[in-house]
C-alpha cells in the first residue's frame, strides 16, 4: 500500500495579542484556540512563528497592562516565548510591504509589519487586534484550521462497457470504441 503523503503544516504567525494569551488567561478572550496554537506546533500540524518583536510588545503588556506583573515574571514569561517557538526577524522586503499597509489601512507600523511578514510567507496572520481584523489581515484563532486539509482523492478511472482503455477523453470520461 503506497505511503499517504505528509501534508506540509499550515504556516502561522502569531501576533503579541494572541502569543499573550499563551502565558495570561484572566480576563481575555480566545484564550483556548490560542494555546491549541502551541498544540498544534508541538503536533507539526503548524509551523508557528512570532517576530521578534513580540517580545517587546509582551514585556510591555505585562509590565505596564492589568496584569503589572513583575520584572522577574516578565523575564520568566519572555523566557518561555523563545523556548515555546521561534522567532522572525522582517527583512527590509517586509519593512517596505508593511509601510504601504500602515499606509493603506491606517495601521501602526509594527502592526503593519505583522502583516507584512504573514502575507510575504504565504502565512495566516493570528491576531485579536481589530484593526488587523477589520483590514482582513488577520484571523481570530478559533478560526484558523489547526489540522492541514487533506490532499484531494484522485479519481479512479473505471472502464465502462464498450470502452477501450481506462484513459479519459477530452471531457473527463472514458473513450468509447466507435
Amino acid at each position: 500500500m503506497p505511503a499517504m503523503p505528509v501534508m506540509p503544516p499550515i504556516d502561522v504567525v502569531s501576533d503579541a495579542s494572541v502569543a499573550l494569551k499563551w502565558f495570561h488567561a484572566e480576563g481575555e478572550e480566545e484564550v483556548e484556540p490560542s494555546r491549541g496554537l502551541i498544540g498544534a506546533y508541538e503536533a507539526q500540524t503548524v509551523a508557528l512563528q512570532v517576530l521578534d518583536l513580540t517580545a517587546y510588545e509582551i514585556g510591555n503588556a505585562l509590565l505596564r497592562g492589568r496584569t503589572k506583573a513583575t520584572p522577574s515574571q516578565v523575564n520568566t514569561v519572555l523566557q518561555s516565548l523563545s523556548e515555546i517557538c521561534p522567532a522572525t526577524r522582517p527583512g527590509q522586503e517586509d519593512f517596505g510591504l508593511a509601510a504601504e499597509i500602515a499606509a493603506r489601512h491606517g495601521l501602526t507600523f509594527y502592526d503593519a509589519v505583522y502583516a507584512a511578514v504573514a502575507q510575504r510567507r504565504h502565512a495566516r496572520l493570528a491576531t485579536l487586534d481589530q484593526q488587523l481584523l477589520d483590514a482582513a489581515l488577520g484571523m481570530r484563532p478559533s478560526e484558523i484550521p489547526l489540522e492541514p486539509a487533506a490532499p484531494p482523492t484522485p479519481r479512479r478511472k473505471r472502464l465502462t462497457p464498450g470502452s477501450r482503455s481506462a484513459e479519459p477523453d477530452s471531457g473527463g470520461r472514458p473513450a468509447r470504441r466507435r
